[in-house]
């Protein structure tokens, strides 16, 4: 019942007067992280994000969460794991960085789309150098 009813309001949304339903969505699934929670899905009816690239550190930069992991993570990545931990939080984020480098490898984590490569290095990096404020 829950998954139809947000079904209807993603519906509703999308066929307003001047709605631009984000472009390359995947098909939205009920599950533990993505399409779960409301504020998890980018809004037909939202500006477009205003969201800066990650700097990535050179090759032999010290990797440390709040230059280089932190910023990783978008806003909609933070609101899809809020019921869980912060993604923002470093404590939350040592606690869960194994799995958390799991699920980013194997592409399932963020929900809308796999890391590129250079990224999944960057959380690697830091989570095997020892995992530095």
């Amino acid at each position: 019942m829950a998954y139809l009813e947000w079904g209807s309001r993603l519906a509703l949304e999308n066929s307003q007067p001047g709605a631009k339903p984000p472009m390359h969505m995947p098909l939205p699934r009920w599950w533990w992280v993505c399409d779960a929670t409301p504020g998890s899905r980018v809004s037909a009816l939202a500006p477009p994000p205003d969201e800066a690239e990650p700097r990535l550190p050179d090759p032999t930069e010290r990797v440390t969460f709040e230059s280089h992991v932190r910023p990783l993570f978008r806003q909609k990545d933070r609101q899809s794991m809020r019921f869980v931990f912060d993604l923002w939080a470093y404590s939350d984020v040592v606690q869960h960085a194994p799995e958390i480098l799991r699920r980013v490898v194997n592409g399932s984590m963020p929900c809308d789309g796999a890391w590129p490569k250079d990224r999944v290095e960057v959380l690697r990096r830091w989570v095997e150098s020892g995992m530095a404020e």
